[in-house]
């Protein structure tokens, strides 16, 4: 199959007109005709029906499903040109998002400078969430990524290993400083400063809101994890982090969370469902399941 017919099947299908379908491609009508003459002797259908009478190119129920299917047809295809290219390159196109790498990668470094793989990296560094989209479209191949529940994805392998709790962070000024845990419940009125939809917390955040049934205003988002700790610092907002995030001279206070929610933050060494690492990726996520967390 020509996947440049598919290209010109699903314009056809959006515009439902041949001559503006050549235009858009650059090309001859014919050669669009023609394109679609080989879908459909290689789908043995009628994809496409020209009503000439009334002027109308209608797309037939098979010529649909095609087309429903045509997009997911050409991602694939589009993922296993970037596998294979990735492949044939020495680096290791890996995901890293800055809390994990900041409080649990160091453990590896070292090991991985001694054996030549440290070298070989090409880290992409962001949230979680924005991690696991590049590693489902093929953007990377490698990732540590955090999540609120284990995964359990059909688009991806997952090992989890481990998982640490959240913690609510108040100034010291904060009348809840002077306690060591709190429920979200007690939350509904309070302000906070949120990190960004790239990472997990928000994701975290909403599920124990929902648990507590309240709604606080988060006033200010950022994807910097220091700057929440600033602003939180000077009593502008509360925020909800991973307890290992906050150190003694912060100068913010980190309380407990009371509420019984199975919600924690999880650190799994992920890949994509089916993919083949090289063997230098292969030694390298076997160094990931080193880690201790």
């Amino acid at each position: 199959m020509n996947t440049r017919d598919l290209d010109y099947f699903r314009a056809l299908v959006d515009c439902q007109n041949y001559t503006m379908v050549a235009k858009q491609f650059a090309v001859s009508q014919p050669a669009v005709t023609q394109a679609i003459h080989r879908l459909e002797k290689e789908f043995a259908v009628k994809l496409v029906i020209q009503d000439r009478r009334h002027q109308q190119t209608n797309i037939t129920r098979a010529g649909q499903l095609l087309y429903k299917n045509a997009q997911q047809i050409q991602a694939s295809l589009k993922l296993a040109h970037r596998e294979i290219k990735s492949a044939q390159q020495a680096e290791i196109r890996f995901g890293l998002p800055p809390i994990i790498g900041t409080l649990y990668f160091p453990q590896i470094a070292g090991e991985l400078l001694q054996n030549g793989l440290l070298q070989q990296l090409k880290i992409t560094e962001t949230g979680s969430d924005e991690l696991l989209r590049k590693l489902v479209h093929g953007e990377i191949n490698i990732a540590l990524l955090g999540s609120y529940l284990p995964f359990d994805l059909p688009a991806v392998h997952a090992v989890r290993l481990g998982a640490r709790p959240f913690s609510i962070i108040v100034s010291p000024q904060n009348s809840l400083a002077k306690q060591t845990a709190v429920s979200f419940k007690d939350l509904g009125r309070a302000e906070f400063i949120g990190l960004d939809g790239k990472f997990v917390h928000p994701q975290a955040f909403q599920a124990y809101c929902d648990f507590a049934g309240v709604h606080p205003e988060v006033i200010y988002r950022t994807p910097d994890i220091s700057w929440v700790k600033a602003l939180v610092k000077a009593n502008l907002g509360i925020s909800l982090l991973v307890r290992d995030v906050v150190k003694a001279d912060d100068g913010v206070v980190s309380l407990a969370i009371n509420d019984q929610l199975p919600v924690s933050f999880n650190i799994s060494v992920v890949t994509r469902a089916g993919y083949l690492p090289t063997a230098d990726e292969q030694r390298f996520i076997d160094q990931l399941l080193k880690m201790e967390i």
